[in-house]
C-alpha cells in the first residue's frame, strides 16, 4: 500500500505564505566530536538558534515529525552538523506559537532547497498498549517540569512525562516506529531499568537492547509492545542541498 497524502509545491506539503526570518546565518560545525549530544535548537525573544543540528533535527522541529518516520534525502542529512542563528523582524510583532516552525520551514526551503512530501505506508510498527493489570505510572505533580533523566547502568527516569515521551524514547531505542495505543492521558512519573534484565554472560547486541526495553516496559510499567501492521505517515525528503555558509 502506498498512498500519497499530500504533494503540493516545492515542499510537497500544503502551506500558506507566512512569516520569515529577517536575517539568518548557517555554518557547518565540526568542533564537537561525534557521539556528544547537544540540544539542537532554542528560541529566545526574536532569536532562533540551533547548535550542532543535523538537517533531520531541523526538519523534525519544523514539520513535527519523528526521526524514525523520515525517509530519503542525501547521505549527509543525518551526519553533517550545522549552527543556525536567525532573527525575526521585531517590527512584525512578537513571534506567536506555530510561527517559529513556519519560519524554519521557509529557511530550509530557501537555504537547503528542501523539497519533501508525506506518504501513508502500510508498515509493521509497535503499538504500546495496556496490560491485564493497572499500569505502574504515578501521576506527576502539578507544575512538574517534563524531563528524561539518566540513572545508573542505563536506567531511564521520566518526570512529568506524557506517554508520547515514552513512545518517542522506545522508537529511538528500538529503531522501529512506535505508536501509542494505551488511551492514557496526562503526565506521569515512572522509570525503566532495561539492564536489570540483562544476562552478564551474553554479549551486548542491538537486538538484545530492544528485547531488554520490551521486557522493562512489560514488567516495570505493566504495558505491552505489540507488533501490528497498519498505516503510518512517513515524511520523505525528495531533495536537499548543502547551504553556502554566511
Amino acid at each position: 500500500m502506498l498512498a500519497i497524502a499530500a504533494l503540493l509545491g516545492s515542499t510537497g506539503l500544503a502551506q500558506t505564505p507566512g512569516r520569515k526570518f529577517e536575517v539568518a546565518s548557517i555554518r557547518i560545525n565540526k568542533s564537537i566530536p561525534p557521539g556528544i549530544y547537544v540540544r539542537p535548537y532554542s528560541v529566545s525573544g526574536a532569536r532562533f538558534t540551533a547548535s550542532y543540528a543535523t538537517l533531520l533535527d531541523l526538519i523534525g522541529m519544523a514539520y513535527h515529525t519523528r526521526r524514525i518516520q523520515m525517509r530519503g534525502g542525501p547521505p549527509w542529512i543525518d551526519s553533517e552538523k550545522f549552527d543556525v542563528a536567525a532573527k525575526a523582524d521585531e517590527s512584525e510583532g512578537e513571534v506567536e506559537k506555530g510561527q517559529w516552525e513556519e519560519m524554519v520551514r521557509a529557511l530550509l526551503q530557501d537555504r537547503f532547497k528542501l523539497a519533501l512530501h508525506r506518504e501513508t505506508r502500510e508498515m509493521t510498527v509497535y503499538t504500546l498498549v495496556t496490560g491485564k493489570t493497572a499500569p505502574k505510572l504515578e501521576p506527576s505533580k502539578d507544575g512538574e517540569r517534563k524531563a528524561l533523566l539518566p540513572g545508573d547502568r542505563g536506567e531511564m527516569i521520566f518526570r512529568g512525562m506524557p506517554l508520547s515521551g515514552l513512545v518517542n524514547t522506545l522508537a529511538n531505542n528500538l529503531h522501529t516506529p512506535v505508536v501509542d495505543g494505551t488511551g492514557l492521558t496526562g503526565a506521569f512519573d515512572f522509570k525503566i531499568d532495561p539492564m536489570r534484565f540483562a544476562d552478564p554472560d551474553q554479549p551486548a547486541t542491538r537486538n538484545m537492547w530492544g528485547d531488554l526495553m520490551e521486557m522493562a516496559v512489560r514488567q516495570q510499567l505493566g504495558l505491552n509492545l505489540v507488533k501490528r501492521k497498519g498505516p503510518l505517515e512517513i515524511t520523505v525528503v525528495d531533495h536537499a542541498e548543502e547551504p553556502s555558509e554566511n
